[in-house]
């Protein structure tokens, strides 16, 4: 018998209103200072899905490229993958696998988390040390600390099934807490099999398993407060249809500490975070075998960090002076094998080092009418390799490999870039329900270890997942962007709008263009077909606008929705960007009469059809679609809360542009086609507080 997580009310888009007491809105806004950050709390409004990136669908601008049910990785403004800071809590994020099986958000289960929080706009320095597509942090729900000195219990635990693809998850928080002490255990379990799309047609290999597990101690002062942590994540046999190998294990143990300490009107901060990944992957027990055993692949890949940062904020004349400094240093290991071959063997990434230090300072203040932030920053990152080579091939194949292994082994493999970021922040109030906003940045993300260390054409890419094979450059250049976001902010008592309109323009863009290397491209051809494509620094510009809105339409009725739109293209040639989504929106309709337990929810989601696709990646087209959902929230007591709905009420067969393209043959998702969304599912779900 499954047990499972509490997710049932549709996701609606950015706000709701109070029921008994009880938070149900899903996203807030808070201007600047906080730096125009957007919070969905997935506790008090909860998913459908297992995978706390689907959540980014319902925050404006946002996104999650699909690779598999619980790998989605995070977008902003047309941005993915390593351009996105993703933290948990303090602690910068750790992927494991070099194609992001273990995205940064699927440590991060929905069912465990405080709020969602996503920084709209350009992200402060003070933040995050590479943040050039934004920044986000998953907040676990560790509870609180007491109001009195005597112990106190408490927690919660939800659980909830889902009849499409027999998904069953559930989440538990216990939390024993004094006014000075407190521990807290988190655990969640999430299952499910593969699940049905539209039109009877099943999505194979898309099934999951999860387990994770966190404990925590915390101590509170007057004047200070500490946090400890240690937790673990075990995935197992969990299908990623988009990419070339499904997950057969990811076991990752992570630990931690916060320190947050008021000395003499001086705020100071301080963290630090391990984290160590060991990663099993294959193309043959959760999918179609390959036609001969030659084609067999595993892949067991290795990942650990450690990360720190300080930082005080001072008083001073103007304002507040924020001066910090962090690191995130990192190690990753990939060795690919033949199960049926035992000569066969590709030391893929050796001891694949990338380290990142970085400083900053940041103003905040007031100027006549105007608020401000400013800040600068600079980042040190270096990146090494040990030797590569590859054994067990055959004739020209073997040849090509060697060259490859000659050609890296021979190169200088010790890179240092020097990176530099600075962040204009303005936030003036036009009238008293009214605020302008202006950003005004340049960001800077350095090269990651696959796109400087990939010496052999593969389709390790990070989670791309274009089906192109590719090979790293070790002469990349740094991206630069520089970025301009205006925004507007009105809140009344019966209606608030929050639009921004964003320019970004990227020099040294990095992506894959058509390689000129022999060996790699005779390579490519005999595995995939096609020759290599290697990273390279191109350019390019993202511009676009979106908004959220709020309205109270009668005592009863309520609606609310947003809408976004990206153009992401290439300036050095005429192209498109990979992987943009398209014009969406999403609408709500909420009713809730008087004094009554019930709210239900009715939900539109719109996409339009995506032409402006990337040639160089053979990117297909998307068709637009409508989708609605129902969702119903039953408040029985303080204690007791009943959800349940209805996702993609006409079971429509629709496949969101984000999303990728199936490379399981034993589908009837045929290869090569764009995997699709969730077919109709009902859902029921209950949580239970003490």
């Amino acid at each position: 018998m499954r047990s499972t997580i509490y997710i049932a009310l549709i996701l609606s888009t950015p706000f709701a209103f109070a029921d008994h007491g009880q938070s149900i809105e899903e996203v807030t806004i808070q201007a600047f200072p906080l730096s125009n950050q957007i919070s969905s709390f997935p506790h008090n409004n909860p998913s459908p899905s297992p995978d706390s990136a689907e959540l980014l669908r319902r925050v404006p601008g946002a996104g999650s490229n699909g690779n598999g049910v619980i790998t989605g990785i995070a977008q902003y403004r047309g941005m993915y993958g390593d351009r996105v800071s993703v933290k948990l809590d303090e602690a910068p994020t750790l992927t494991g696998g070099p194609n992001a099986m273990d995205t940064p958000l699927s440590y991060a289960p929905p069912g465990l988390l405080q709020e969602l929080v996503i920084y709209r706009g350009i992200t402060p320095v003070s933040l995050a040390q590479e943040s050039i597509g934004g920044h986000m942090v998953a907040q676990f729900n560790r509870g609180a600390f007491a109001t009195q000195e005597a112990f106190q219990t408490n927690g919660f635990v939800t659980v909830q099934l889902t009849d499409n693809g027999d998904q069953a998850n559930a989440d538990m928080q216990l939390v024993g807490a004094s006014n000075q002490h407190k521990i807290s255990l988190l655990a969640s379990h999430n299952e499910g099999e593969s699940f049905d799309a539209g039109d009877n047609k099943t999505v194979t290999g898309s099934q999951y398993q999860r387990n994770r597990y966190d404990l925590a101690y915390g101590w509170k002062s007057d004047d200070s407060e500490l946090t400890l942590f240690t937790g673990r994540q075990d995935i197992s046999n969990s299908g990623t249809p988009a990419l070339g190998m499904d997950i057969i294990y990811v076991t990752t143990d992570l630990a931690g500490l916060t320190l947050k300490t008021q000395q003499n009107n001086a705020d100071i901060n301080m963290s630090l975070s391990w984290a160590d990944v060991a990663h099993g992957m294959d193309n043959f027990s959760l999918r179609k075998k390959p036609a001969m055993t030659m084609g067999y692949r595993s892949n067991t890949a290795s990942a650990d960090n450690i990360a720190w940062s300080l930082d005080v904020q001072l008083p001073i004349a103007v304002g507040e002076l924020k001066l910090g400094s962090d690191g995130n240093l990192t190690s990753h290991n990939s060795l690919i094998t033949n199960p049926e071959n035992a000569l066969f063997q590709v030391r893929n990434f050796i001891d694949s080092e990338r380290n990142s230090i970085g400083v900053f300072a940041e103003l905040n203040g007031d100027l006549v009418d105007w608020g401000y932030q400013v800040g600068i920053r600079h980042n040190r990152i270096t990146l090494d390799s040990d030797e590569v080579g590859a054994s067990g091939m055959m004739g020209m194949m073997a040849s090509s490999a060697n060259m490859l292994a000659m050609q890296f082994n021979g190169a200088d493999r010790s890179l240092q870039h020097n990176i530099n970021d600075m962040v204009i922040k303005l936030n003036h109030a036009l009238d008293p329900e009214t605020s302008l906003t202006i950003d005004l940045g340049i960001k800077q993300r350095a090269p990651s270890y696959q796109e400087s260390f990939l010496w052999l054409p593969l389709s390790v890419t990070g989670g791309l997942a274009d089906g192109r094979n590719y090979i790293g450059n070790l002469s990349l250049k740094p991206e630069k962007s520089r970025e301009i976001t205006l925004g507007l902010s009105t809140n009344t008592a019966l209606f608030e709008f929050h639009p921004q309109i964003f320019y970004r323009r990227v020099d040294n863009y990095i992506q894959g263009t058509p390689s000129s290397n022999a060996a790699a491209n005779m390579l490519s051809t005999m595995m995939s077909g096609a020759p290599a494509l290697v990273y390279s620094n191109t350019d390019a510009q993202l511009y676009g606008f979106d908004a959220n809105w709020n309205v109270k339409i009668s005592q009863h009725w309520s609606a609310d929705g947003l809408i976004s739109y990206v153009r992401g293209k290439r300036t050095d040639v005429a192209d498109n960007l990979y992987r943009i989504a398209p014009a969406n929106t999403r609408i709500s309709l909420r009713y809730q009469a008087d004094d009554s337990p019930l709210q239900l929810t009715v939900e539109s989601i719109i996409y339009a059809r995506q032409t402006r696709v990337s040639r160089y990646n053979n990117e297909p087209e998307s068709a637009g679609y409508g989708i609605v959902n129902l969702g119903a929230n039953w408040s029985v007591s303080q204690q007791l809360q009943l959800r349940g709905g209805i996702k993609n009420l006409f079971d429509r067969l629709a496949a969101n542009h984000l999303n990728g393209i199936n490379r399981v043959g034993d589908s009837t998702i045929a290869a090569g086609e764009r995997l699709p969304e969730t077919g109709r599912a009902v859902y029921l779900s209950m949580e239970v507080s003490f």
